[in-house]
């Protein structure tokens, strides 16, 4: 699926700017890409990608989602996973049981296979 984001709808625009600045979540992008992850697969695999990166840190509005700091405490990645899913990019794909006996597992997939932003209309 493909969103189109029009320039003259300033606000949608503002809002995908402000969602797709943040380094982690273009990792959650790519952790996605290869087809649904629990909430934990995705904290593992971007952990890991971290740990591996000497990328700098955001300086946007997600400062709370330092790549440093993911590895402490989760809540940072379920607070990018929700501005991902503000804009459609990622989606709840279904409900896993949880192995531990917890709550279900939440389980998201990739939603659009291309964003687009027309500058013209």
């Amino acid at each position: 699926m493909t969103k189109e984001f029009k320039i003259s709808d300033i606000e949608s625009f503002k809002d995908v700017m402000r969602v797709l600045h943040c380094p982690i979540r273009w990792d959650i992008i790519e952790v996605l890409k290869s087809g649904p992850k629990s909430s934990e697969e995705i904290f593992q695999k971007v952990t890991e990608i971290k740990e591996n990166s000497s990328e700098n840190v955001c300086e946007g509005q997600c400062e709370a989602g330092h790549p440093k700091d993911l590895k402490k405490q989760k809540a940072k990645l379920y607070y990018h996973l929700r501005e991902l899913n503000s804009i459609g990019i990622i989606d709840l794909d279904e409900y896993r049981p949880s192995e531990s006996g917890r709550a279900p597992e939440k389980v998201w997939k990739l939603n659009l296979e291309k964003v687009t932003i027309n500058f013209m209309k």
